[in-house]
């Protein structure tokens, strides 16, 4: 069963973050690297906030929500969906430390998901259920193709307000896995109140 566990921000002040999800939403930290990058909890997921900078070698390096990353039961498994639904995709070994997961994949719109068996680093013990992220929300230029993705290589599931917008003729889509609602948005959206904000645009 796939699990969401991860999500990873850049950012230039790392502490000021995570002083405000401290005060604001109760948040541990775990732990620090050398390089200034802080992993805190809300007790469920692993939220890592990397000090911006050339030698994290990341594709995009817009300040901000980066990406997310997936507890797994078996690697292999994955890989073997993954490389099926994309033969030519690329498998990126990680440091398998409190920041990071085990291997990196890139969903179809070229954005990282990190990987992890081991629930990226968070204690049982610590797990509790509010408050906590319960809720990501993309911005995408093809929701469906996205969708497929988590849904088949991943196994996050499709949910009811999804085929409800695809009878509609409507293009959001959403999956979840039992514990938090991913939400898939058409970048290209006249609806009122949109933020044309494209990859992750949002935490609930």
């Amino acid at each position: 069963m796939a699990t969401l566990r991860y999500v990873a921000y850049l950012s230039e002040n790392p502490d000021k973050l995570v002083e405000f999800y401290h005060r604001f939403l109760g948040t541990e930290e775990l732990g620090r690297s050398a390089e200034g990058d802080i992993t805190i909890t809300d007790g469920f997921y692993n939220l890592t906030f990397f000090k911006k900078r050339p030698a994290l070698g990341e594709m995009q390096m817009e300040t901000g929500l980066h990406h997310i990353g997936v507890e797994v039961d078996d690697l292999e498994e994955i890989k073997g969906r993954f490389l099926k639904m994309n033969p030519r995709g690329t498998l990126i070994q990680e440091p398998d430390d409190l920041q990071h997961g085990e291997i990196r994949i890139h969903d179809p719109e070229c954005r990282p998901v990190s990987l992890s068996t081991k629930g990226f680093g968070v204690p049982k013990a610590k797990e509790k259920k509010f408050p906590r992220v319960r809720h990501i929300a993309y911005n995408a230029l093809d929701p469906e193709t996205m969708l497929l993705f988590y849904t088949q290589v991943l196994g996050l599931r499709e949910v009811p307000s999804s085929y409800e917008r695809r009878q509609q003729g409507r293009g959001n889509r959403f999956c979840a896995d039992g514990k938090t609602n991913l939400a898939i948005h058409p970048f290209y959206s006249h609806v009122e109140g949109h933020e044309a904000k494209y990859g992750i645009n949002h935490i609930g």
